[in-house]
């Protein structure tokens, strides 16, 4: 590509500018210095990058269980407190008293009426757990229910665990059902005050 006004020009100052015409090389650029053209990653950098995608990757997928469990305690949690719920609206309406009976242990189940062995085989309304990584831990000593108009329970709590921690159902005297959860925050639930 060479012509004759580039030869005409070569080592003269541009006329605008401050830098004077080169030669520029067509074929191949020079490298920068200490850096040839063949260079790249080196097998220690590539075990590194190898070996820091892998870490990555363990916290990641840690992480996304510890959350999933986390989120199916939550979740049993929030059914079993609508499920209560019901129950209480239902009592207040037909004016009767309502009394639960509690299965603990995983797979474990909430009901009323007729106490079962079993809860797959349990007559009347029955919550069931939905995740087999949660389980029903705690129950309190006292029978717990509603009472009817008069809008008032007897009071106790359930509590739900799994790998994530732990959380409590409390049904007051007053009727009033809340979730908190113990040690920890367990997402969208508080923690219990002592």
């Amino acid at each position: 590509m060479d012509t004759h006004l580039d030869r005409q020009h070569l080592g003269k100052r541009h006329p605008y500018r401050r830098h004077t015409y080169k030669q520029r090389p067509y074929k191949q650029r020079p490298c920068k210095q200490g850096v040839t053209a063949e260079s790249g990653m080196t097998l220690i950098e590539t075990l590194l990058v190898m070996v820091l995608i892998g870490m990555m990757t363990t916290w990641g997928l840690s992480s996304w269980r510890s959350y999933q469990q986390a989120l199916q305690l939550e979740q049993s949690a929030q059914q079993l407190l609508a499920f209560l719920t019901t129950q209480q609206a239902d009592a207040n309406w037909r004016n009767e008293s309502v009394v639960l009976w509690v299965k603990q242990g995983k797979g474990g189940c909430v009901g009323t009426h007729a106490v079962s062995q079993e809860c797959a085989n349990a007559g009347g309304r029955v919550f069931r757990l939905p995740y087999s990584s949660v389980s029903l831990s705690d129950f309190s000593a006292n029978s717990m229910g509603f009472y009817g108009l008069r809008n008032a329970a007897l009071p106790g709590h359930i509590r739900l665990s799994s790998n994530a921690g732990s959380v409590r159902v409390i049904l007051s005297a007053r009727g009033r059902l809340r979730l908190c959860s113990e040690k920890q925050q367990v997402l969208g639930i508080g923690v219990c005050a002592q």
